[in-house]
């Protein structure tokens, strides 16, 4: 089963110093909720990371995976690539828009887990990872 949640929140920085702090995948345990620790591993052409290994401690699991990722001028996206011992699955992305000085920021995540846990157990810790996240982000990039 996998598990979808999505929210919006809008912060007050510019796109591009959002985008920053959403690509700067080294800092993210800084301010994601439940990440322990987060690294790159390698980078594109252009210097953007395009794996890192994170740790997760999301309460119902603690989990080490590796993630891939991809970029565009607005967005940040990934896909689970390592082994993880609590998912099968997981794709997210952040996607940015402009809005007059502001930013517009969207978390997207799809997770199927290996858990034995109920759907609405699921639901409920994606569903607060994602609002834990931009309420973070919009903290971090307003700071």
């Amino acid at each position: 089963m996998s598990v979808h949640a999505s929210d919006t929140v809008r912060i007050d920085a510019p796109l591009e110093d959002v985008l920053a702090v959403v690509r700067d995948v080294d800092g993210q345990a800084d301010w994601w909720p439940g990440m322990l620790a987060s690294e790159a591993l390698a980078s594109d052409a252009d210097g953007l990371v395009s794996r890192a290994r994170l740790v997760n401690d999301v309460k119902v699991a603690k989990d080490e995976f590796e993630l891939d990722y991809t970029h565009t001028d607005t967005s940040m996206a990934w896909t689970l690539a390592g082994r993880s011992s609590a998912q099968k699955e997981q794709t997210g992305s952040w996607t940015l828009a402009d809005r007059g000085g502001a930013t517009e920021a969207t978390l997207e995540l799809t997770i199927a887990t290996t858990l034995p846990l109920p759907g609405m157990v699921q639901r409920k810790v994606v569903k607060d990872t994602v609002r834990g996240a931009t309420k973070a982000l919009k903290r971090r990039c307003e700071a």
